[in-house]
């Protein structure tokens, strides 16, 4: 972009919910405001839920019907998760438009990315593999007459074809590029910018810890990989304690699992913590695992601890390795693997000191490359493109 380009651009962003309710609605509300704050009025057409006030602060215009757009005028449109491909469509051939892709949706039928039996990360199109990998059979809803429900290829590369239609697609990895890439959207309209939150810049760096604690942070559903942490921690041979922060619907599973492999006594399940006072169990961590099964589109929770001087170990899985240099700000396991996990886990509670010191350099790392201003930089960069 040059930098004398000084336009300003009405941006409408095109979302499912306008409450708070993950990663993905945080992330919207943090580039809406930025935005905002840089004078670019900002505008949010939804389709589901009830408007939260909270969430419409950065927002000149809110709304759930199509008068929104012509009532606004927006130069240009940045959809988030959308479902419908209609929609999708339509926007995309009517006005200049972007999407941010914050996960699998848009060329995986089952949405995570990894094989429902192997549980490995699936590096193909969607295609044969879908089938031969029985990932077209998905589990039904709540209120669903059968348990099981199916779903086609030919039904998924229709979403894949009516995202190609968008002028530019943003996504927070090489991992993911690669991905939409392989599925046959024009690699010159896909753009890999890091996804870093606004609070990210308000983390306070914390004394070093030297005690053996290992924590993790996250939801606690199969895809976040708890229970491959907890079979690499039983494998463990010297002195350790872990903290698991979270809840989810695998909760329950992980805290049987944890019994059964005699770790009682040694992890400890903490339940869901607010941001504020995560800074202590932070403080007390000698480093934080991120343990995932599934592919990470980014994995923002690896950089908030680095951000606070918390080496990471994690496996080698979607966007980790955009942010997680191995033997320089903490370490990688190959994907999956429980040993591995264990060995790379071993190698920072024998040598304390050399943990505290990638901490330190994780530190400077997440200040030098992965700040909230960069990001919004680019994300403006990408919105002058479209017009």
């Amino acid at each position: 972009m040059n930098q004398s380009d000084k336009r300003v651009l009405r941006v409408l962003h095109v979302h499912q919910r306008a409450a708070f309710m993950g990663g993905v609605e945080q992330i919207l509300f943090d580039t809406a405001t930025g935005l905002s704050e840089a004078g670019w009025p900002q505008a949010l057409l939804y389709s589901e839920g009830a408007l939260s006030p909270a969430f419409a602060v950065p927002f000149l215009l809110t709304g759930d019907d199509y008068s929104l757009i012509e009532r606004f005028k927006p130069d240009v449109l940045l959809l988030h998760k959308v479902e419908d491909i209609a929609m999708v469509s339509y926007l995309a051939n009517t006005y200049p438009a972007a999407r941010m892709v914050h996960d699998h949706d848009v060329v995986c039928l089952r949405r995570h990315k990894y094989f429902p039996i192997s549980t490995r990360i699936c590096n193909k199109p969607a295609g044969i593999n879908c089938y031969t990998h029985l990932c077209f059979i998905l589990k039904s809803g709540p209120d669903a007459v059968l348990p099981i429900s199916f779903k086609s290829v030919a039904a998924q590369k229709k979403v894949i074809r009516s995202n190609d239609a968008l002028r530019a697609l943003i996504v927070g990895s090489q991992w993911m590029r690669e991905e939409l890439v392989m599925n046959g959207i024009e690699d010159e309209k896909v753009h890999v910018i890091h996804p870093i939150p606004r609070e990210s810049a308000e983390n306070r760096v914390l004394p070093p810890s030297g005690r053996r604690e290992i924590l993790y942070v996250g939801q606690i559903i199969r895809g976040k990989g708890v229970d491959l942490m907890l079979q690499a921690l039983a494998l463990l041979k010297t002195e350790w304690h872990a903290t698991i922060i979270g809840t989810g619907n695998h909760l329950e599973y992980c805290q049987r699992l944890a019994r059964r492999l005699g770790l009682s006594d040694q992890v400890k399940f903490a339940g869901w913590v607010d941001h504020v006072n995560l800074n202590q169990y932070y403080a007390n961590a000698l480093f934080t695992v991120v343990p995932s099964r599934w592919p990470e589109p980014f994995g923002m929770v690896g950089v908030e601890a680095m951000s606070r001087g918390v080496p990471v170990v994690g496996f080698h899985a979607g966007g980790i390795p955009d942010w997680l240099a191995h033997e320089k700000t903490g370490l990688i396991a190959a994907e999956g693997d429980v040993h591995a996990l264990a060995h790379e886990m071993g190698r920072m509670l024998s040598d304390p000191e050399w943990a505290i010191r990638l901490g330190q350099a994780a530190m400077l790392s997440v200040q030098e490359e992965f700040r909230h201003d960069t990001y919004l930089s680019k994300i403006m960069s990408v919105m002058k493109g479209l017009v």
